[in-house]
């Protein structure tokens, strides 16, 4: 973890701290502020990591003499699970969008996480979700997906992506 990491998952730490002692306080406003502080902060880290990732990928794949893939990942999406999006069966990128990391009509060719199941699916304008309902919705069940759990998906190479609850991915890639 780099220094600006370090740094914003300090400042997320504070402002959860903040968010607690206004909900005790019964503090609407405060709480709404934080909250969309919070979610800044941790937009903010994201796209560190996916540039960091990026320009990983890219510094390896520049250099690599053997035509040897590279192994970290290309593209890498952590998404917070609402309970709507379990109930619905979905899987939204709203904010991966608004960030320019994945664009609508994108395809996905995904290998879900423990299951090793494999489904391709399309990014949808309609919503900023993936088309595909029923693997999803396996996929929460299998990987014991709760509201507030986060998944990563990860780009292996082009178009060809791993989904896993955040804990499980984060523990292979050490």
């Amino acid at each position: 973890m780099n220094e600006l990491t370090s740094r914003i998952d300090k400042a997320i730490s504070k402002t959860m701290a903040g968010i607690s002692k206004a909900a005790e306080r019964r503090d609407v406003t405060v709480i709404e502020h934080l909250t969309k502080q919070a979610s800044e902060l941790r937009a903010l880290a994201e796209q560190i990591t996916a540039i960091e990732k990026r320009l990983e990928h890219l510094d390896t794949s520049g250099s690599a003499t053997n035509g040897s893939t590279p192994r970290s990942p290309i593209r890498e999406l952590v998404v917070e699970v609402s309970q709507g999006m379990i109930n619905q069966n979905l899987l939204t990128l709203s904010s991966q969008i608004k960030r320019g990391i994945v664009r609508t009509g994108e395809s996905f060719r995904i290998r879900a996480i423990p299951s090793g199941d494999v489904f391709e699916t399309e990014l949808l304008a309609s919503g900023n979700k993936l088309q595909e309902r029923g693997k999803i919705a396996k996929f929460y069940r299998d990987a014991s997906i709760r509201a507030g759990d986060s998944v990563v998906l990860r780009e292996i190479t082009p178009g060809q992506w791993e989904l896993g609850k955040w804990d499980i991915i984060r523990t292979r890639r050490q």
